[in-house]
């Protein structure tokens, strides 16, 4: 479970850390003790905090060394240069190219006559300066020492860990490597030359049946299948029951049929041209190189079946990284609350692992990004397994243009991680570097990487002429033997395996190829199976019956009071009790209207009451970019973390009401990854309301991936639901370009909802512009309450947020309440004295109802609000408009420039709701390049102009109503002999939305 304890522990260790190496420098400067002493609460204790899903990795304490090793150590102090030598720089003179062409150096630096050692036949004690191992005894001659370096750190297997800032991570890595030499992956021989043919004769199949189909093969990469498994087989030994597969494009045909168990001959049907999915099912598919399907491994002889979770890929390189980070990370938690674990420790039952390549390993972004949160508190899963497919080219383009370092690997320095460099020729050297890599991200719970050098047989897919650009490499890989037959001859060889065995295998495996061709033809294919807790929801194929989300008044109350109550021992800064938790408190005391800072905390508190979890990520969302929020209160004297909506229940909740929990993330300085991870999260457990605020709406800009390839067409592809919300703030407010637009347009390019009919079915996401705190209450709280989850992406406020009038009374959250896909003018009394009618969504509408508050003829012009814009709210809007049957002149009005903002997708679906022959003009600023003007007093200016224009005109409109009327009453007169009115009868005409077609939502019991 999420526990909390060790992270206080941590944080008490740390604070008295600080305070001992305080004392400890006390005698000698006493001014700069005190200094320090604050400094390490700060640097420290920040934010460690013993709140719900702050989890840090596991410290570990470097071994200190005994007084016979110091004192060794000193004495021989050449031969402990030559060997940190060894342990920097031995990958530089390391046999890692299978093709010979990547030379290794003879570096200076590892000869021993470079540290004054001299005779090879010296002998010294070696104890504290390398590890003893079974073929290095305790006192050993100089020669023996540098072939046991030489052959740990120089051959076919390399290692670069000198560069970690942890002495305990260094440590124990120079003890594992030159200790490794009692590993013995000889047992597993039968299983790897098993997978090696496997994987060579499904390539070769393959290449004959389907020569014309682009698979981007696993050819001469082939023990990457080892690879894999062996790190799958190390992690069932300790404990995983899971596994998380993040594959790239390289190999993913053979890693699903020989591995993962993905049936062959729906495998086979997917690459004839066919669908993954069943022939009636409503999902689209994806490109081969992105499929999957969720399967698994048995090991009998630990009698373990390892679940795997290969993950649906966008096909943007690297994307699918940060999305396999958050899903192990949630559904580790979740194994651990379902066994009850009570000593649980993050990574403990699922391993995360990413597969690779060379080129976007090194180039690509979100690489970055998602190896520089791996460790932070509440993105870590305990570290993930990255594994580099190396083949030593991106598409045409060689190493040397494609990054500025030598491996492609050199990325994952900067976050501390190690890396182990691999022969991909050699079977059992990859698995000595799964061993390895294993037992360090079980020791340390944090990343490690595993760069394996091989290379593509076919060039980048099988329709490629890779000898255009590459001639040389392409000369030496057709003369290459391939790695499944070298190790067959090998094992063979040497006695551990017979031709006609070897044969065996092949044979069979051939065969029930053949027989999977065949029944490719037709052969029906399956849904994946469903995850336990989707299982719980529905398809949202129809439109649903929306319930109330209102709550009671007293429990609005009660959420409320304590979404600002401190803990005792919290001391909160003052300015944060007098302009945050005493205005609260006051507006809930004395009924008045909330804001919308406190509509937030009742939707989040109530549905922790209701055993929802809530986890709201981004930049600074604890306190909120515009400081509005709060969700945490910062002690002034300890800088713990309070989250007081994480204290609801005074420790009087029953067993059988398990309040859920806020996780209050503030995210490091990144976009896309965060967004990858937190749409894990929402995919993984559609039991937690999943937030990703930005901190600016356009912000958003930089995750454009995973919106694209993930959020909004998820669903459509693969069938796999997300109840990801995103807040992005928007408004014309003096921001500038690039801080103002959340970007609606784009977020409404990507709804499928159909422009001319009425939509049966919904629509991929839902985009929500709410102009009150009410709003947003019901649509968060609905985004949990529904039987399905869909995207919900929300227009945020940005002003609106301390605006007087953008404020709403708890009744408008009380029993029986619900979100309202449009509001209509509350300030209508006579809808047939209305000849304007204005469409608008957001913070305008509060500009343009005071314009019109003040405006003579205000009582002739509506302005409706419409909050949700995908799914179009046709049937809402056709309701309020109708009432207005005077109305003649309809307008949609925006800040946002003609060509962003609603407008282009809400017109073609308002006028098909308006009366015969009425046309939807449009008021707001020109098309513009940028989203609005970086100079204030131009933005002031274009904003007065386009909510003057939203009122020229009406006197106009007024003056033909009263014409109309006066000629309709004339008539009326010569027919009944009365005198003529001269006032406006707003109900004397007749009505024109009688020929209109009235939309009614499809009904279904979802």
């Amino acid at each position: 479970m999420l526990k909390a304890g060790k992270s206080a522990r941590r944080a008490t260790f740390l604070r008295s850390s600080g305070a001992s190496l305080a004392t400890r420098i006390a005698p000698r400067n006493a001014r700069t003790t005190a200094q320090l002493q604050p400094f390490f609460i700060r640097s420290n204790g920040y934010h460690d905090s013993a709140e719900y899903g702050c989890i840090s990795p596991p410290r570990v304490k470097a071994e200190g060394y005994s007084a016979e090793e110091l004192r060794n150590r000193h004495a021989n102090a050449n031969l402990l240069q030559l060997v940190s030598a060894y342990r920097r720089y031995g990958h530089l003179s390391s046999n890692l190219d299978p093709l010979g062409m990547q030379k290794s150096e003879l570096l200076e630096e590892l000869s021993a006559g470079t540290y004054g050692l001299g005779k090879d036949s010296d002998v010294f004690d070696i104890k504290g300066i390398v590890a003893p191992s079974n073929g290095l005894p305790a006192s050993a001659s100089l020669s023996a020492i540098v072939s046991a370096l030489q052959k740990t750190y120089c051959r076919n297997i390399s290692y670069e860990f000198e560069h970690i800032e942890s002495r305990a991570v260094r440590q124990w890595f120079a003890h594992s490597v030159e200790s490794l030499g009692g590993f013995d992956a000889s047992p597993r021989y039968g299983r790897y030359h098993e997978l090696l043919s496997k994987v060579e004769i499904f390539e070769q199949y393959l290449q004959k049946k389907l020569p014309n189909v682009k698979r981007y093969g696993l050819e001469g990469s082939e023990a990457i299948a080892v690879l894999l498994d062996q790190v799958i087989y190390e992690g069932a030994q300790q404990g995983i029951v899971d596994v998380v597969a993040g594959l790239s494009h390289r190999g993913r045909m053979s890693f699903l049929a020989t591995l993962f168990g993905y049936p062959k001959d729906e495998l086979l049907r997917k690459l004839r041209g066919g669908s993954e999915f069943p022939d009636d099912s409503p999902w689209t598919g994806d490109m081969l190189v992105d499929l999957a399907k969720p399967g698994s491994v048995r090991y009998d002889d630990l009698d373990a079946t390892v679940n795997v979770d290969v993950l649906w890929n966008a096909c943007h390189l690297e994307s699918g990284t940060p999305v396999a980070m958050g899903k192990s990370r949630v559904k580790d938690v979740n194994i651990a609350r379902t066994k009850k674990s009570k000593d649980h420790t993050i990574g403990d039952h699922v391993l995360a692992l990413s597969v690779h390549g060379d080129s976007s390993f090194a180039g690509q972004g979100v690489v970055a990004e998602s190896l520089g949160m791996s460790g932070l508190a509440h993105f870590t899963n305990g570290g993930t397994v990255h594994i580099v497919i190396n083949n030593q080219i991106g598409y045409t383009t060689p190493a040397s243009h494609t990054r500025m370092t030598r491996y492609a690997s050199d990325i994952a320095k900067f976050a501390d991680i190690p890396i182990i460099h691999v022969n991909g020729e050699h079977p059992e050297e990859l698995a000595r570097a799964a061993h390895l890599a294993v037992s360090y991200r079980q020791k340390f719970r944090k990343d490690i990487v595993i760069d394996v050098w091989t290379f593509r047989k076919r060039g980048h897919n099988e329709m490629d002429e890779p000898s255009f650009t590459q001639p040389a490499m392409y000369s030496a890989i057709n003369k290459h033997v391939s790695a499944p037959a070298k190790f067959e001859e090998k094992l063979i060889s040497s006695g551990h395996m017979t031709k006609e065995a070897a044969n065996v295998v092949k044979q069979e495996w051939l065969a029930s190829l053949n027989e999977a061709f065949a029944a490719s033809e037709t052969c029906v294919a399956t849904e994946p199976t469903r995850a336990p807790r989707w299982r719980l929801l529905k398809s949202s194929a129809n439109y649903p019956v929306e319930k109330t989300t209102g709550v009671s008044i007293d429990m609005l109350y009660e959420v409320g009071v304590k979404s600002v109550a401190p803990g005792e021992s919290v001391k909160v800064h003052p300015r944060i009790e007098r302009f945050h938790i005493k205005p609260r408190l006051k507006r809930l005391q004395e009924g008045q209207a909330v804001d919308w800072a406190t509509a937030e905390a009742l939707a989040f508190g109530t549905l922790l009451k209701e055993g929802y979890n809530v986890r709201l990520s981004g930049q600074d969302v604890g306190r909120g970019t515009f400081s509005q929020r709060h969700a945490m209160f910062v002690c002034q004297d300890t800088e713990q973390v309070y989250v007081p909506l994480n204290h609801m229940d005074d420790g009087q909740c029953s067993s059988k009401q398990q309040l859920g929990k806020l996780e209050v993330v503030n995210s490091n300085l990144c976009e896309e990854a965060v967004v990858g991870f937190e749409y894990g999260v929402a995919v993984e457990d559609p039991f937690t309301l999943t937030i990703w605020e930005a901190q600016f709406g356009d912000f958003y800009n930089n995750s454009q991936t995973i919106v694209d390839g993930y959020i909004a067409s998820g669903e459509t592809k693969w069938g796999q639901q997300n109840g990801l919300v995103m807040l992005l703030p928007h408004g014309f407010d003096g921001g500038g370009p690039d801080h103002s637009s959340c970007r609606i347009e784009r977020h409404l390019m990507l709804s499928n909802d159909p422009v001319d009919e009425h939509p049966v079915a919904l629509p991929n996401i839902y985009v929500a512009h709410p102009s009150t705190p009410a709003q947003f209450f019901h649509l968060m709280r609905r985004q949990m309450k529904r039987n399905f989850r869909k995207p919900l992406i929300v227009a945020g406020p940005k002003t609106m947020l301390r605006l007087a009038n953008a404020t709403s009374l708890l009744s408008e959250m009380g029993p029986g309440t619900r979100f309202k896909p449009v509001l209509d003018d509350p300030s209508i009394n006579d809808p047939r004295a209305v000849k304007r009618v204005m469409l608008v969504s957001g913070k305008l509408y509060y500009d343009l109802a005071k314009l019109k508050s003040e405006h003579p003829l205000g009582e002739h012009a509506a302005i409706v609000r419409v909050e949700e814009l995908s799914p179009f709210p046709r049937e809402e809007l056709y309701n309020v408009l109708s009432q207005y049957t005077n109305a003649s002149d309809f307008v949609w009005v925006q800040e946002e420039p003609r060509n962003s903002g609603a407008y282009a997708f809400a017109a073609p679906r308002v006028k098909r709701l308006l009366p015969a022959h009425a046309e939807l003009r449009y008021v707001g600023r020109s098309e513009h390049a940028a989203t609005c003007s970086g100079v204030e007093t131009q933005q002031a200016a274009e904003h007065a102009e386009l909510t003057r224009c939203a009122f020229d005109g009406l006197r106009g409109l007024v003056a033909d109503l009263v014409i109309d009327n006066i000629s309709i009453q004339h008539d009326q007169h010569q027919s009944r002999d009365e005198p003529v009115a001269s006032v406006i009868s707003a109900g004397a005409s007749s009505h024109r939305w009688s020929n209109r077609q009235i939309y009614a939502a499809q009904s279904s019991d979802q």
